[in-house]
């Protein structure tokens, strides 16, 4: 496999040739929006430079792993390969391969995903063979080699100026810049400069947390006792205080200058504390946590999953992403889609189009990822960054970025590596403002709030750079995502010459019935609509599902039952005058029995309507399939589940408001339309019903007996 030449030789250069600038001395006032700059600059030359770092380099007690020139070569790790196995399967599944090629697992890299880093002899066959064999067997879904990813900086010491926050028109190494060519940080900061509660994962080289514009801003780990050599947190990893080591597999975030330089100056840029030296970042009140996956060479796939699972696995909203390389990973992405968090993504340094020749993984078509390419102080896009209106969402700054440097430095860096935390920098101060926002209403937020310059035109998405304070202090309910709808019941304002939108968005699930009743002052005509995910904005029709539009009156009601689960917009609008208006919401069918049939339950994976007059309705629904499933919303206080128990049924589990039951449907006779779950006493209101398929037998049943059913449910 071909490791992408352009981050091979970034990830050499940027451990060659980097600036080191002494800690400025005394007492210096920090402007908003600029970083103090030292005169003292100092750059190492090329043929001192090994000496130099020589001197920086800690006593470590642990050795420090590093990738072979071989496997640089290739592309991936000799002997490694990722697999994920198909429902109910493990390596036990893949019979004498095991033994004769050598065959172990290495690491279950996601559970719920089925990833596991699987070892085998490279001696007795090539990584092509071992493909070849392992997509031949019907227990694997996919496997693919273990790939190096490289960061997608490329240093340049010669700049003297912080612009990316504010640019002045500033002179940056003999070139003007072009005044407001920035992010518009300051106008956001009049809101927030980020919370304590806001972490961010950086996915990179490792950190120097001792840094003096960071080390107040690193995440510390609060369910770990600092070095008492426990997992204090049963998450499998010891003594994870500021984050993990998975490139050395342990808790040191920061070995080397010259190695963790990368990771270092992108944490500045997103979090570089606002005191009275160095740099500030564009968030600089939140906190970074240090996922080090990369060492002097780059880093593997597999320690690339691990830390996004990391990440997900301690509730981060959002990561950095300044890497790439390798070939396409449908491991990296289903670990990417399934975190759930934004993956703000550097586009790569080649200058291409990346719709046309993608880098990964900013190249991938998944929902919750941010591709970000670089500009220069004059608006342009940089040479070296890659582009594409299809894969490349926003521009961030990216040329002569000054940011924090190990061992209480500071330097200048070009790359996409650079642009990207830009970004994060901005999601985390949105996430900040607004903590209820989902990882859709973030990613939305910085896309539909950039400005938009013409020299982006056809080259990102959005054809605009990152604007901070337009995502901040704009009409958050104005347009599409709007605001969580966390209430059943809205009071608000409307002004049909001013503020003519009131958005909400919510999740439906398939199945679950939707109901709005909306009133107003007199003399008003407000109507209600409701958009799916297709809308791109309310001031359109596109995208419309129900509505109520009355003529001269407010009083508007509609019913709808979501023909699928996703995200829905709720906008309540000002046709005529100004006012007044409250809003009801219920979500959930209400009292009754909902057969097997209704259009209200939600089946997934293989359910099959049985034809039974004994049955209640005359029919049931049945299924024998891994992560078969239910779904039902209502709105009641009790919910029974009837169903069919015979010799043929199994365990059945059951979840009421996210607490699970075990449901036995066994039985040695057959027993039609029997109560086998009931909860009374709930609070009025919204719940969730889902039943799922386990595989799991009655105690003494046959082995085959793990069918689960439905027949009725009734809502009291």
């Amino acid at each position: 496999m071909k490791l992408i030449s352009a981050f091979v030789g970034a990830g050499f250069l940027l451990s060659t040739t980097f600036v080191y600038a002494e800690a400025p001395q005394g007492s210096h006032t920090l402007k908003k929006g600029a970083g103090y700059v030292s005169n003292h600059v100092v750059h190492i030359p090329k043929q001192t430079q090994k000496k130099a770092n020589h001197l920086f380099k800690p006593n470590l007690a642990s050795k420090h792993r590093l990738i072979s020139s071989e496997d640089v070569r290739l592309g991936y790790k000799k002997g490694e390969v990722i697999v994920k196995f198909k429902p109910n399967q493990s390596i036990k599944s893949l019979g004498l391969l095991v033994k004769e090629k050598g065959l172990k697992v290495n690491k279950v890299l996601d559970k719920n995903l089925r990833l596991q880093l699987v070892k085998f002899d490279d001696k007795k066959l090539s990584m092509k063979e071992m493909l070849r064999q392992l997509h031949a067997n019907p227990a694997i879904e996919y496997a693919e080699p273990n790939y190096i990813y490289q960061p997608t900086g490329v240093s340049d010491p010669y700049y003297s100026n912080l612009w990316g926050l504010k640019n002045t028109g500033q002179s940056i190494n003999g070139v003007t810049g072009k005044a407001g060519i920035d992010i518009n940080v300051e106008t956001a900061w009049t809101k927030t400069k980020g919370t304590t509660s806001t972490v961010v994962a950086v996915i990179d080289t490792g950190i120097d947390i001792s840094h003096p514009d960071l080390k107040d801003n690193v995440w510390i780990n609060p369910g770990e006792i600092p070095n008492d050599g426990i997992d204090n947190d049963n998450n499998g990893y010891v003594d994870d205080i500021n984050g993990w080591n998975f490139f050395d597999n342990n808790n040191r975030v920061y070995y080397y200058p010259d190695e963790d330089l990368h990771g270092t100056h992108v944490a500045g840029t997103i979090a570089g504390k606002a005191n009275t030296i160095g740099v500030i970042g564009v968030a600089p009140n939140i906190k970074v946590m240090s996922l080090k996956f990369i060492g002097p060479d780059g880093g593997y796939l597999a320690d690339a999953i691990s830390a996004i699972q990391y990440a997900k696995n301690n509730g981060i909203k959002i990561t950095n992403n300044s890497w790439g390389g390798g070939s396409y990973s449908q491991a990296l992405y289903d670990a990417i889609h399934s975190s759930q968090s934004l993956f703000v993504a550097a586009s790569g340094n080649d200058g291409v189009n990346a719709d046309s020749q993608p880098m990964y993984p900013a190249a991938y078509d998944a929902a919750n990822i941010l591709s970000v390419a670089a500009i220069d102080n004059t608006g342009n896009l940089a040479y070296f960054s890659n582009y594409g209106t299809t894969s490349v969402d926003v521009a961030a700054p990216g040329v002569s970025i000054y940011s924090t440097t190990p061992e209480n430095s500071y330097g200048y860096l070009d790359g996409t590596s650079m642009a990207t935390p830009h970004a994060t920098g901005a999601a985390a101060l949105i996430a900040s403002a607004s903590p209820s926002f989902t990882t859709a209403q973030l990613k939305d937020k910085i896309m539909k709030t950039v400005t938009k310059l013409s020299s982006l035109t056809g080259k990102v998405g959005t054809g605009g750079l990152i604007n901070a304070g337009n995502a901040i202090n704009g009409d958050t309910d104005g347009d599409i995502p709007g605001v969580p709808l966390k209430t059943t019941s809205i009071s608000s304002k409307l002004d049909a010459s001013s503020d003519k939108n009131d958005v909400y968005s919510l999740t439906l699930l398939k199945g679950e019935k939707f109901t709005v009743t909306m009133s107003g002052d007199s003399g008003t005509d407000f109507d209600v609509y409701l958009y799916n995910s297709s809308a791109k904005t309310v001031h359109s029709s596109a995208g419309i599902v129900a509505y109520s539009e009355k003529l001269n009156t407010s009083s508007e009601t509609f019913t709808y039952t979501a023909p699928s689960t996703g995200i829905y917009y709720l906008d309540f609008y000002a046709y005529k005058g100004k006012g007044k208006y409250n809003a009801s919401i219920k979500n959930g069918v209400t009292a009754g029995t909902y057969q097997d049939t209704s259009g209200n339950i939600s089946f997934t994976n293989n359910w099959k309507l049985i034809s039974n007059s004994s049955a209640s309705g005359g029919s049931y629904k049945t299924v024998n399939y891994s992560e078969a499933s239910a779904e039902f919303v209502f709105n009641g206080t009790g919910i029974t589940y009837y169903a069919l128990k015979s010799s043929t049924q199994g365990i059945a589990k059951v979840t009421l408001d996210g607490t699970a039951y075990n449901v036995d449907l066994w039985s040695s006779n057959t027993q039609y339309k029997t109560s086998v779950f009931s909860k009374t006493g709930l609070k009025a209101g919204r719940h969730v019903l889902k039943i799922e398929w386990t595989g799991k037998t009655h105690s003494g049943a046959k082995k085959t007996a793990t069918n689960i059913n439905v027949d009725s449910l009734l809502v009291k």
